[in-house]
């Protein structure tokens, strides 16, 4: 009873609407573990146990394996797991999970995740755990990640099944622009619809397939530092050599159909697809 009030009291503080509080709501049993970074509440013990035990690895893995080094959470991250999106719906009101990042001051203030955990967890978390991770790296760092990048790393921090779902869904002919795709800001792209927000995690995923795999790790890392000072413009000159956004939105989309191409024949290996620290 008393971590499904902390469960309710958390939810209405960060502002989600609780589902309608029944009886048998109240009889579930949550269980709950403590990390250095996370304090989780899981209905199924099981899947708690889980990740308490394989958590924190998860964590360091979402960012070394794009040579970025790990950092301390300045705030735990709460993390609420049911079962399957049914049970979240129930609980929470909500139709998928689902992340909070809430700032004050531009400080990261609190950190949560609801969970639907209705597939395997590795495959399910380190995307979400992924936009959580960026946010702390960004606060420790005094860096800021351009959004494409934090679509695009987190779901390439997914399951290679998701990854290749992703890439094929790229329409050319309805792309969102390239200018437009290395601008958008997270408020700019929470107001698209569903359908949009999924063509730019798709853009996105590809973009950061293109930069880490045909340009290198140094290049990507490099590409990052000088949006973040100087915008994507004067990195695309000064870091990869375009003499505009137009000239490398050619690249782009040739590089876009290619690989598309290429998977649809499956002649794309799923070792392409995956980042490893100082790999190809």
């Amino acid at each position: 009873m008393k971590n499904w009030l902390i469960c309710v009291a958390f939810t209405l503080f960060v502002g989600l609407c609780p589902a309608q509080d029944d009886i048998e709501s109240k009889k579930l049993a949550w269980h709950r573990y403590v990390t250095s970074n996370f304090t989780i509440l899981s209905i199924n013990d099981d899947q708690g146990v889980w990740m308490k035990n394989n958590l924190e690895n998860i964590k360091v893995w979402c960012l070394t394996r794009w040579s970025l080094p790990d950092v301390k959470f300045s705030k735990e991250c709460r993390i609420f797991c049911v079962p399957d999106n049914d049970m979240l719906s129930r609980l929470f009101n909500l139709s998928s999970s689902k992340v909070e990042i809430r700032k004050k001051d531009g400080f990261i203030e609190i950190t949560a995740m609801w969970l639907a955990l209705d597939d395997k967890p590795a495959r399910t978390i380190p995307i979400y755990l992924s936009e959580v991770i960026l946010a702390e790296f960004e606060q420790v760092n005094n860096f800021k990640f351009p959004y494409w990048a934090v679509r695009g790393i987190s779901h390439l921090n997914g399951s290679i099944s998701d990854v290749k779902n992703l890439l094929g869904h790229l329409p050319e002919s309805n792309f969102i622009d390239t200018d437009t795709l290395l601008s958008v800001k997270q408020d700019q792209y929470l107001k698209y619809s569903n359908e949009k927000q999924r063509l730019f995690d798709s853009q996105s995923v590809a973009l950061c397939l293109l930069l880490r795999k045909e340009f290198g790790e140094i290049k990507l890392h490099n590409f990052l530092k000088i949006c973040h000072k100087s915008g994507h413009a004067t990195a695309l000159q000064s870091v990869l050599g375009f003499n505009n956004i137009y000239d490398f939105e050619k690249t782009y989309h040739r590089y876009v159909k290619g690989l598309s191409k290429d998977l649809g024949e499956r002649n794309t290996p799923d070792s392409y697809l995956t980042i490893k620290s100082g790999g190809g």
